[in-house]
């Protein structure tokens, strides 16, 4: 079974009040739960990072923002680093992660795309059908086919929407 954190709370029930401020664009809020878990124990912190980074691909808008998933995870990745010897420094890298996820713009879209599709496969056992444009001269049965250079330049290579300009 896993503690409660250092005021008594469950922990889970942490993590959840984190995620629903940081889809809610409530910083203080946010941090607040996650400065309970992390405080608690380096075990804490560790469940603070992993769900900041899910949270960054499960509600933000990553096509609008896609800056902000390295950041996450680079200052996560120096917040895991710093806990043993400056909690205090780990601590400012999770408020830094914690205040652009809630200034980021949300969407669930990336989540329910994932769902659908994953759940598609799993529950459906679903199994793509090759298209026939992704045969060319780098597969084995576009090699078969006869498909050369001619064929990838045409449709192997082309590119939707078109580029602009050169």
């Amino acid at each position: 079974m896993i503690p409660d954190t250092k005021s008594g709370l469950p922990e889970m029930a942490c993590v959840s009040a984190m995620q629903k401020a940081i889809r809610r664009s409530l910083e203080r809020e946010a941090m607040v739960f996650a400065v309970e878990l992390m405080h608690t124990s380096r075990g804490f912190h560790s469940m603070v990072c992993n769900r900041l980074e899910v949270i960054c691909h499960e509600d933000l808008d990553t096509v609008a923002a896609p800056w902000v998933v390295p950041f996450v995870a680079t200052a996560l990745a120096r917040s895991r680093e710093r806990y043993s010897s400056k909690i205090g420094e780990a601590r400012l890298m999770v408020g830094n992660c914690t205040r652009i996820m809630c200034r980021a713009p949300k969407s669930r879209a990336g989540c329910h795309f994932a769902a659908a599709i994953g759940l598609r496969s799993m529950l459906e056992d679903f199994a793509p059908t090759i298209p026939d444009w992704a045969n060319d001269q780098h597969t084995l049965q576009g090699r078969k086919m006869g498909r050369g250079l001619d064929h990838f330049r045409k449709e192997g290579a082309k590119l939707i929407p078109p580029p602009k300009g050169e």
